[in-house]
C-alpha cells in the first residue's frame, strides 16, 4: 500500500473509532476498531522504515 492510501486508511478508522467511543458502543465493537486502526499504523510505521532505510 502507498502512503496516501495508508493515511486515509487510518483516517477513517480513527474517526470511525471515535464515533464509537462517543456513542457508547459495547467494548468488544470498539476493541476490534481498535486493532484494526492499530493494523494500519503498523503497515504506516513499517513502510516508513522501509523507505528511510533504502535512503541511507
Amino acid at each position: 500500500m502507498d502512503k496516501y492510501t495508508l493515511a486515509l486508511l487510518i483516517k477513517e478508522h480513527k474517526k470511525k473509532l471515535n464515533d464509537m467511543v462517543a456513542e457508547g458502543k459495547p467494548y468488544e465493537e470498539i476493541l476490534k476498531q481498535s486493532q484494526k486502526l492499530d493494523k494500519y499504523i503498523y503497515y504506516n510505521l513499517k513502510e516508513q522504515i522501509k523507505n528511510k532505510k533504502r535512503k541511507h
